[in-house]
């Protein structure tokens, strides 16, 4: 590893632990759902680093550098000029709350709608990472794969990077948050302390990445499903729910109807996305039908329990973990 890879694992790390600090910030304000939602966040990204790192020295991998090679001076210059660009946002917001020109932002109780599919639409540019996994690798050494994944580590990263920023000011000091027109697309419970779903959604996408990828071609085919399930599946579980959904599971804002609708869209999105990927790794028969289906059951049963933790991250994290060490034996 070299020095570059060690500042940017540092910088990684550091993240980590502001968002332990505003988990624990959360539960010292009596907000026990943004505390474990928090907290898991914060656990996840701190073990998926550590095991990954693990895998570099223990098992002697292939990859010559951790996380982001051929691209670390690409993400030390990445850090190197967001944060100036970032800083200029900042410095406008305070000129404005001096002017007194803050932006009006509405919040809802509940979402409407459109905001709802707003929300919802932004899952899919995570089809992106799928995108480059499989079509924008060529050969290094002989192995395809060998670029195309750190590719996707790379811009998954930077992306992580830029929002867990933008996050940590819209906790920690909300009055100079430059983007405050994204609040709109938040949920009531989410504007405070508790991290939005975006940031599950990416700390959920880097952590399987970091954790299954280097096994390949399984890694990469199990993260690509994984993916398309879950964000099909959330998508189609919760608009549908609005739209037509009647019956109420328990005391919770979900419904029956949105819950087997998404695990039908999710079973489909499944196998559709195994037949695009028989190029690269060819499941057998019962691995392509028995993924897709074990995959739909679990979204469902997350989506039934209703967790405290943001389902972008728990339908990635939890899934992807499943189906990886089933993959062994099906696949």
């Amino acid at each position: 590893m070299n020095v570059l890879s060690i500042i940017i694992l540092s910088f990684f790390y550091l993240y980590s632990l502001i968002l332990l600090y505003i988990a624990f910030l959360a539960k010292s304000k009596g907000e026990r759902g943004a505390f474990i939602n928090n907290l898991v966040n914060a656990l996840v990204l701190i073990i998926s680093l550590t095991i990954n790192l693990g895998i570099h020295f223990f098992l002697k991998t292939p990859y010559n550098e951790f996380i982001v090679f051929p691209f670390d001076l690409l993400m030390i210059s990445f850090i190197g000029i967001f944060f100036p660009i970032f800083s200029l946002f900042i410095l406008r917001e305070k000129k404005k709350i001096k002017n007194r020109k803050e932006i009006d932002t509405k919040h809802f109780k509940q979402l409407p709608l459109k905001y709802d599919i707003y929300r919802k639409l932004t899952h899919l540019v995570v089809l992106g990472i799928i995108f480059s996994y499989f079509t924008l690798g060529f050969n290094i050494n002989g192995d395809k794969m060998f670029f195309s994944q750190n590719l996707v580590i790379f811009l998954v990263g930077i992306s992580l990077i830029g929002l867990l920023t933008a996050e940590f000011i819209r906790i920690l000091n909300p009055e100079i948050y430059p983007l405050k027109q994204v609040n709109q697309i938040l949920r009531e419970k989410e504007l405070h302390m508790r991290f939005g779903p975006h940031i599950s959604m990416s700390i959920g996408c880097f952590s399987i990445i970091l954790l299954f990828g280097l096994i390949q071609p399984i890694g990469p085919v199990v993260i690509c499903t994984t993916m398309t399930m879950a964000i099909f599946g959330d998508i189609a579980s919760n608009l549908i729910g609005r739209i037509i959904g009647k019956t109420i599971i328990r005391n919770t804002d979900k419904t029956y109807e949105g819950l087997f609708a998404g695990m039908v869209i999710s079973f489909s999105s499944g196998i559709i996305i195994l037949i695009l990927l028989r190029s690269f790794y060819d499941p057998s028969i019962l691995g392509f039908f028995l993924i897709p289906i074990l995959g739909a059951l679990i979204i469902g049963g997350i989506d039934y329990l209703d967790l405290e933790i943001d389902d972008n991250l728990t339908f990635n994290f939890i899934l992807s973990t499943i189906l990886f060490f089933i993959s062994f034996f099906v696949l």
